[in-house]
């Protein structure tokens, strides 16, 4: 069951991400190399909105699903999560406005700054926290397949040129809509008859105050995540940040696969905890050994595969493309160590203040590196200083779990 987990939940990534890869060879034979900034520049942003609505549900309601077995209880959790992200999408209203009034990419392009928070929005409510606690992936995986598929068939056939770059925005926020309806109404399905599913006001505030600190972790990593798109656009030209995000967007393509596997094994090791507590450690170290290996693998293989995807994918800047991407290939094994021990020991143990403070630390220090070094090296600075940071990040969970386990040892 875990194994067939993590291939649904993987395939789900890869359609989320690797079929939005394929778009983009369509997109830079057929479209400026400016429109084609503001387009990577969007998606990146709605990527940095959906966390303020799906609010760590991905963790914090995806361990109340799998620690119970009360269909009852089950459905208050999913009522209560449901209200707490609507009134997490009007809490982002803001935040568009602040996106039209403020960011540069956007002045121009109103249209697309709303585009990018609808999909944020519609990204966040899809309610897969669900589906990862009851371990019953198989359909979600099929829904994402075929939403994926025909935002393929779509953009090959109907943007032809520069002329059609709002309909791109369009064919994305259809299919991205297509994919929520489906998976909600089956959740909503198998919820009937078990408790009141409507919306739940109490239910959706006392969840936002017990997933608060997921989601302080979750805001926190998008700082010198995801935000790293978004804090460049303040003071590089669109073309810049295609360039970088370009080259970030296949990085996520591959270190994406960490987190999904991270998600499958989450709800295992917290059953796992509550019926085999003898069982956990064992457990947690083969995740780390298989997490490791995939890490060094995941990083000699950008080296050698990336210049051959770079050209293919971006033939008029594939220089500028792969320079980047030799960087940022460094990430990879620091967020495949990170993730186990974050993920696998302080959030799985409810340590979420300690990572917490890790992670916030983290993203204050990046945003403050990153700001000296684009202004000296542009996208290749920004780079640098996410490398920095995820090395930092795995050095100080590492320690903290070393000594957390030789205290527990002496207890």
């Amino acid at each position: 069951m875990l194994a067939k987990n993590i291939f649904i939940l993987s395939l789900v990534y890869a359609i989320r991400l690797l079929l939005p890869l394929l778009i983009i060879p369509i997109l830079t034979r057929r479209i400026a190399a400016d429109d084609f900034g503001v387009y990577m520049y969007a998606i990146s942003t709605s990527a940095w909105l959906s966390i303020f609505v799906e609010y760590g549900f991905n963790i914090s309601a995806t361990r109340e699903i799998a620690s119970n077995s009360d269909k009852a209880s089950i459905a208050r959790t999913v009522a209560g999560t449901q209200t707490a992200k609507l009134l997490l999408v009007v809490a982002t209203v803001p935040l568009l406005a602040c996106a039209i009034l403020w960011l540069p990419v956007f002045q121009d392009h109103i249209f697309w700054a709303v585009t990018a928070w609808l999909l944020g929005v519609l990204t966040a409510l899809s309610p897969i926290y669900y589906f990862q606690g009851r371990e019953d992936l198989r359909r979600v995986g099929m829904i994402e397949v075929g939403g994926g598929a025909l935002t393929l068939l779509a953009v090959y056939f109907l943007v032809a040129d520069a002329n059609d770059f709002n309909k791109l925005a369009l064919i994305v926020l259809a299919a991205r809509l297509f994919s929520v309806m489906l998976l909600s109404r089956r959740m909503y399905g198998e919820m009937r008859g078990h408790g009141p599913l409507g919306l739940d006001w109490q239910a959706g505030i006392a969840h936002l105050k017990s997933g608060f600190h997921v989601f302080l972790f979750q805001g926190a990593v998008s700082l010198y995540t995801s935000f790293n798109v978004v804090l460049l656009g303040f003071y590089c030209s669109p073309v810049q940040v295609g360039i970088y995000a370009s080259a970030e967007r296949l990085m996520r393509a591959g270190i994406g696969f960490l987190g999904q596997f991270s998600n499958a094994i989450f709800p295992r090791l917290n059953a796992l905890k509550m019926k085999y507590p003898e069982k956990v450690k064992n457990f947690r170290l083969q995740v780390l050994g298989v997490f490791l290996l995939i890490g060094v693998i995941g990083m000699v293989a950008t080296w050698e595969l990336g210049p051959v995807i770079v050209h293919y994918m971006f033939p008029s800047s594939a220089a500028e493309v792969n320079a980047i991407l030799v960087i940022l290939a460094w990430v990879i094994p620091a967020i495949a160590i990170s993730n186990v021990l974050g993920f696998q020991y302080l959030l799985a143990d409810r340590r979420e203040k300690m990572f917490n403070a890790i992670i916030a630390t983290a993203a204050v220090t990046n945003i403050a590196m990153a700001y000296f070094l684009i202004a000296k090296y542009e996208a290749k600075g920004m780079a640098i200083s996410w490398v920095a940071i995820e090395w930092l990040i795995t050095i100080v969970i590492a320690i903290v779990v070393f000594v957390s386990s030789r205290q527990s040892k002496k207890a």
